[in-house]
């Protein structure tokens, strides 16, 4: 009886002895600096913004965690062995020191597998905080500025590749248009001749531009239809898809610059189709103006912010709104600029009512009654700093506002610099 309490007694010891490095070597791991992991919460957010590379060595890092955590869990329960009452006399150290060091490499290769999902994730969270501001900045752009004969030859050559990249069969070309202080009107015959030349030319064999005859909007037309305008050669082009191009030369106030703006208008719907814009630098030339005492007032750098991403939004409904753009006191070249960065950078549908009232409106009986197609409106009112314009958008049928961004245009850097010197 004694002899076998002594050798009871004799075992317990053995294994206390042999289970003190395990816990002396836990409290030593506890005692090394904690590993942040809080990044690892936001693991599948940020999958979206790994590589393909980043992907699968994120895949084999959590593969090897998981490898680690069941070595672990194996080496504990190895480690914790007790002796059996059905073999009491089992030596039972081989069995610990086996857990033993099954669990410090297990926990090693943890640590080293977390530091590197922590180090992965905190690469791609800087990946996704450019990618934001890169996406913040996306409507952001400089105009680019050419001489007249340049602007006139490339702006065409893009737009009509669009338009019959859109599948346009016909393109009417019924005039210039000049937007200058004393309001819309019609450019003269070199001009017109010009233009019409240089898109024939680009035409070439495809035979898409031509010129109808007697072009007008019928006197009752309200905008709302489908079938506004009239010509004689109507018959021809019936089952045509038809645009209406749309070129205006834009020239403010005092300015030696202006905008060449060139829009084809599906003639079914009013949409703009497709919109090329440039800063034309001796447009005050080409028009006639004596340029001594103007200056380049055409702001070429554009920004535009929209944090609540309304545009976005409004671009992928259902059924997307048509809009017209208003503006409460900007210039005509704001309009231009603000319509070219909406159509470059988002899929909303913008009506060209306004330009068609203004250039075609003389033969409505009541102009005043004009409607359009739009059923929304982009307002622009202006901002608390100078050439800055708060953005809104609401439906005709609605009362409720939504924040569309901020617009904002500024000298490009070269030209302040000229100003300070």
């Amino acid at each position: 009886m004694l002899r076998s309490t002594l050798r009871s007694w004799a075992k317990l010891l053995l294994l206390v002895l042999i289970t003190l490095p395990v816990i002396a070597s836990a409290k030593s791991t506890a005692k090394k600096e904690p590993i942040d992991l809080s990044i690892i919460e936001q693991s599948n957010a940020l999958l979206l913004y790994m590589t393909a590379t980043q992907r699968i060595q994120y895949l084999k890092l959590e593969r090897a965690l998981v490898d680690a955590e069941s070595d672990l869990r194996s080496g504990q329960n190895l480690a914790e062995t007790k002796p059996s009452t059905f073999d009491p006399n089992r030596d039972l150290k081989p069995l610990i020191e086996r857990g033993q060091k099954l669990i410090e490499s297990a926990q090693l290769r943890i640590d080293t597998t977390q530091m590197e999902i922590v180090a992965l994730l905190t690469t791609v969270e800087g990946q996704k905080a450019v990618e934001e501001v890169v996406d913040e900045m996306r409507f952001d752009y400089a105009l680019e500025s050419l001489n007249f004969e340049e602007a006139l030859a490339t702006r065409c050559q893009k737009l009509l590749e669009t338009c019959w990249e859109l599948g346009y069969e016909t393109l009417f070309f019924d005039g210039v248009f000049i937007q200058d202080s004393e309001g819309t009107h019609r450019s003269n015959a070199d001009l017109r001749n010009g233009f019409y030349d240089a898109l024939v030319k680009i035409d070439g064999t495809t035979f898409s531009v031509t010129i109808p005859i007697g072009f007008q909007l019928k006197a009752d037309a309200l905008g709302k239809g489908s079938q506004i305008f009239s010509y004689e050669n109507a018959s021809i082009f019936e089952e045509d898809h038809k645009a209406l191009l749309a070129i205006e030369l834009i020239l403010p106030e005092g300015s030696s610059t202006g905008l060449l703006s060139l829009k084809a208008i599906d003639l079914e719907t009013q949409l703009i189709a497709a919109q090329q814009i440039v800063k034309v630098e001796d447009l005050a030339t080409i028009l006639g103006i004596e340029t001594e005492g103007l200056k380049d007032q055409i702001l070429e750098q554009v920004k535009l912010r929209d944090e609540a991403n309304t545009l976005e939004r409004l671009s992928r409904l259902n059924e997307p709104y048509t809009f017209e753009i208003e503006f409460e006191s900007a210039t005509k070249e704001v309009v231009e600029i603000l319509t070219h960065t909406l159509l470059s950078n988002t899929d909303l549908q913008v009506a060209n009512s306004d330009f068609i009232l203004r250039a075609y409106g003389e033969a409505l009986d009541l102009p005043d009654s004009w409607q359009g197609q739009a059923n929304a409106r982009l307002r622009a009112i202006d901002g608390d700093e100078a050439d800055s314009y708060q953005l809104s958008a609401q439906a005709n049928d609605s009362d409720r506002i939504l924040p569309g961004g901020t617009l904002t245009l500024s000298q490009s850097a070269s030209e302040v610099m000229a100003e300070v010197e």
